[in-house]
């Protein structure tokens, strides 16, 4: 465990009138891992319902939540940079990037190549980050509430039992496959899917692809047919030209699921059927 959690720990535990406020999470995909390990115990409350870490909006109630809180989870300002102004000074908010207690990978460019001193901040589609967040909650809550303690961690480990059966169905199926997407977002889910990256359009949904980069993934298209990963506002404008395609829209943030396990299991189920699709 890294300095920057002991700390953290040592100044939770030393308040015991926070024992009684509630547990509030940042992100939605978070929030789903909270309540896995929270079940039966109590409530963890979302801070952004409805908006993900890029773009946010705080009201005068999102304020009073922070300050009611007697621990807030957040990812960190990589992918919540709209929050670092509030949370930053607030000792009561942990941030899980800098936990050190994930395998975390850098952003790439739409090529494939790994970018310097970046994270892509996806982190939660790796299952084995997706645990490890887990039991990270249930540590940093049993400090609180020792009395909880065992079943936090029985939580926690269900939690991983879980999501460890859910992910082997996918590994080790074939060779690996090659998918294109809109913008670099599933990388964490590679591995678990055994997929192989072949290029994005764009490095920002918010941006045009341009026509050289609609040129190269043409030039370099490992199969006739290509599974594209796209969300759903994605224009069909801006990949018409790649050609034969297998369009399948997704969400990484898992904004409309209520059950993280089951949340990763469509995600993968839905990525998997399209890559499969493609033809050689």
């Amino acid at each position: 465990m890294s300095r920057f959690v002991v700390f953290f720990l040592s100044v939770i535990c030393m308040s015991a009138s926070w024992a009684q406020a509630p547990l509030v999470v940042s992100t939605h995909p978070i929030y789903l891992i909270a309540k896995k390990i929270t079940q039966g115990i109590e409530e963890p409350q979302l801070l952004l319902e409805h908006q993900t870490g890029h773009d946010v909006q705080l009201t005068p109630a999102h304020r009073k939540m922070i300050q009611d809180a007697s621990l807030l989870i957040w990812l960190g300002k990589e992918h919540e940079a709209p929050l670092e102004k509030v949370l930053a000074d607030n000792n009561k908010a942990i941030s899980i990037l800098k936990s050190g207690i994930l395998q975390p990978l850098p952003l790439r460019n739409t090529r494939g190549i790994a970018l310097k001193d970046t994270i892509d901040t996806h982190v939660w589609l790796d299952p084995n980050n997706a645990v490890r967040i887990g039991f990270f909650i249930a540590a940093l809550r049993s400090q609180q509430h020792p009395e909880n303690k065992a079943a936090y961690w029985n939580n926690a480990n269900n939690f991983a039992k879980e999501l460890k059966v859910a992910s082997q169905q996918y590994s080790g199926i074939g060779a690996a496959r090659p998918y294109w997407a809109f913008h670099d977002a599933y990388q964490y889910l590679e591995r678990p899917l055994n997929l192989k990256f072949a290029g994005a359009l764009t490095d920002d949904p918010h941006i045009a692809p341009t026509v050289a980069q609609i040129k190269y993934l043409n030039e370099t298209r490992p199969y006739r047919k290509m599974c594209l990963l796209a969300e759903v506002s994605a224009n069909p404008s801006q990949y018409r030209k790649l050609g034969d395609l297998s369009f399948q829209s997704v969400d990484e943030s898992l904004a409309q699921q209520q059950d993280f396990v089951v949340a990763w299991q469509t995600l993968a189920k839905e990525i998997r059927t399209c890559v499969l699709s493609a033809q050689k």
